[in-house]
């Protein structure tokens, strides 16, 4: 599932603009359909099959052994991508969330099929290599295979590793919980954490103070049990790395993104080189909302001009724009949006009970996706559907291979969707004249500053955590002293030093995950990766939306830096990330123009 904030803009909706909901009965009919409760019993009976068969720690049942792992993997994404679709428009609906509940449990098994299949892949090493050559079954899932055998050097025994995930699930998986029900409950000024944060994109730089300070006292409200949630999720997660003899948390989230350290340094090295541009971008931002500095509640507000009024989209427009831009790059694009579109795989309407922001998630049985929206009649609300279409796109392309040749890691999840975004903006932009050409360029930078400039923020604050916390646990003042820090750091004077967000660590749900430390640079590779891509197009239109393909079918069948030279890029070396970079560059200095 690939999920995606998005800024609502409130006053905008009528029903004119708002006009398809997802079908979803070709998956399942309900969750008293029997397909459905078909789908739950193979689920749990392979799962059996499958642990009494890795019990048995014979070489010969690997190959039957990744066979039934697969389907499982299948079976269970299609079960939960349902009841999750279902809820999220309809959070009021209890028998979903109980499915959720009764799947996430379920998946346990799978869970402990993963550790014995890491102990039988572990005992037969030294002759995986051979294996891998004389089974075309095993070869089509060799990345896989291969992860398997790495994450088993870091594995504890069997009995440990169920205890471990059994205290985990009652301890830095709690905390985490907490954090989700916390920031879900808390309310300011009368309104939800999500309205107040919406109010960022107003246009009345009062109301967005407004809504700023009623913020940061909600958060602070809550603060204490807060630094605790975020405290027990990395204690624990540190203390499960280090008993797992990983180096340290990056150490870990660098192997689940099948990312190299030096990749990582490199791209982070380009970030930091790239901030003085970025704070141009800033700066010129205040200039033209006629300020002398931004505060943190400006990062999203809105540009204008005496006489100038942003495009008011329909969701027909939005529908008919998305298919023609996607139709301009290849003709299967075009096709697949429009198919898309045209059997309900979208659902737009926004209203009470349907969850924020937007995501895409797929059905690998039915070989099908689809994308939850809260559609907006503004460019903003069309880029959203394009994204999450684009990572339709990725699984449409996927939707044949084997559920490991579908399992790309997180850094590689945002290619499609960036690229798709990244297409409808360049499009878009330089079709636009006059002001709105300045408008459309300012929401890209918008965006891309946040990709960039607050992950490295994020990215900053991380790693101070993990560090700091080896001296003992962290005060709320220690975590808003070190996240300012972290802010300063990053958007430098572009920003009021009195006015920054000291309560960033508490909004952001990324850091409270015991299992994905570092959820943020992930993003920064896929927008710059996305871009790289973006710029090959350009540079030759006719013969890279094939490439385009390779690249994407090879997603879950190799690492990054295999993915990447596919493309003809050398992702561990600066220059990718610096003609990428200069893709950004460019677009601020037409800002700044």
């Amino acid at each position: 599932m690939h999920a995606r904030g998005q800024g609502i803009h409130s006053g905008l909706f009528l029903c004119y603009f708002i006009s398809m909901k997802w079908n979803l009965t070709n998956i399942y009919k309900g969750f008293d359909d029997s397909a459905y409760e078909g789908d739950i019993k193979d689920f749990a009976a392979i799962c059996s099959e499958l642990k009494e068969l890795l019990s048995k720690g014979k070489k010969e049942s690997l190959e039957e052994a990744v066979q039934l792992m697969g389907r499982a993997m299948d079976l269970f994404e299609n079960l939960y991508s349902y009841a999750y679709a279902v809820f999220s428009v309809n959070t009021d609906d209890e028998r979903a969330l109980r499915e959720i509940s009764r799947l996430e449990e379920a998946h346990q098994k799978l869970a402990e099929c993963d550790v014995l299949f890491n102990s039988l892949v572990k005992k037969y090493k030294k002759s995986i290599p051979d294996m891998l050559r004389k089974s075309p079954i095993l070869a089509e899932r060799a990345q896989f295979i291969k992860d398997s055998l790495a994450e088993s050097e870091h594995q504890l025994s069997d009995a440990e590793e169920s205890l471990a995930q059994a205290m985990k699930a009652a301890g830095g998986d709690a905390w985490g919980r907490l954090q989700e029900a916390v920031s879900a409950a808390l309310t300011g000024d009368g309104k939800s954490i999500t309205e107040l944060r919406n109010l960022a994109f107003d246009k009345s730089r009062s109301v967005r103070k407004k809504a700023y300070e009623a913020e940061l006292a909600a958060w602070k409200s809550m603060e204490i049990p807060l630094a605790y949630s975020l405290n027990g999720v990395k204690k624990t997660a540190a203390t499960l790395d280090s008993r797992h003899s990983w180096k340290n948390a990056l150490d870990k989230a660098l192997f689940q993104s099948r990312m190299s350290a030096k990749t990582l340094d490199a791209m982070i090295s380009v970030m930091e080189e790239s901030l003085p541009e970025f704070r141009k971008y800033l700066n010129k931002k205040a200039e033209l909302l006629g300020i002398k500095k931004l505060a943190f509640y400006d990062l999203f507000a809105p540009i204008g001009e005496k006489g100038f009024a942003p495009k008011v989209w329909s969701f027909e427009e939005a529908k008919d724009y998305i298919i023609e831009t996607f139709g301009s790059f290849s003709e299967d694009m075009g096709l697949f949006a429009k198919n898309a579109f045209a059997n309900s795989w979208v659902d737009t309407p926004p209203h009470a009970g349907k969850v924020g922001g937007a995501y895409c998630t797929s059905f690998p049985i039915a070989k099908e996706s689809r994308v939850m929206c809260n559609f907006s009649p503004t460019f903003s609300g069309v880029s959203t559907i394009a994204h999450e279409l684009g990572h339709a796109y990725h699984f449409h392309l996927l939707r044949e291979e084997c559920a490991f040749a579908r399992a790309y890691p997180m850094t590689l999840a945002e290619t499609a969707s960036i690229f798709s975004e990244t297409m409808l903006y360049n499009t878009t932009i330089s079709r636009a004249k006059g002001f709105e050409k300045k408008y459309l360029t300012e929401m890209f930078l918008m965006e891309v500053t946040q990709v960039i400039v607050d992950i490295l923020c994020r990215f900053y604050f991380e790693k101070a955590v993990f560090e700091k916390q080896k001296d003992g646990p962290l005060s709320a003042a220690d975590l808003c002293g070190m996240m300012l820090d972290a802010q300063k750091a990053t958007y430098g004077d572009a920003l009021d030093p009195k006015l920054l967000h000291p309560y960033m660590w508490a909004v952001k749900c990324h850091y409270y995950s015991c299992d994905l430390g570092f959820y943020n640079y992930p993003y920064a590779f896929g927008q710059l990766f996305s871009i790289g891509l973006y710029v090959k197009y350009l540079e030759d239109k006719k013969r890279f939306p094939a490439l385009y393909k390779k690249v994407l079918m090879a997603t879950g069948r190799t690492d990054i830096k295999g993915v990447a030279k596919i493309a003809g890029i050398d992702v561990e070396k600066k220059d990718f990330f610096q003609e990428s970079m200069g893709f950004i560059t460019r677009m601020i200095r037409s800002f700044l123009r």
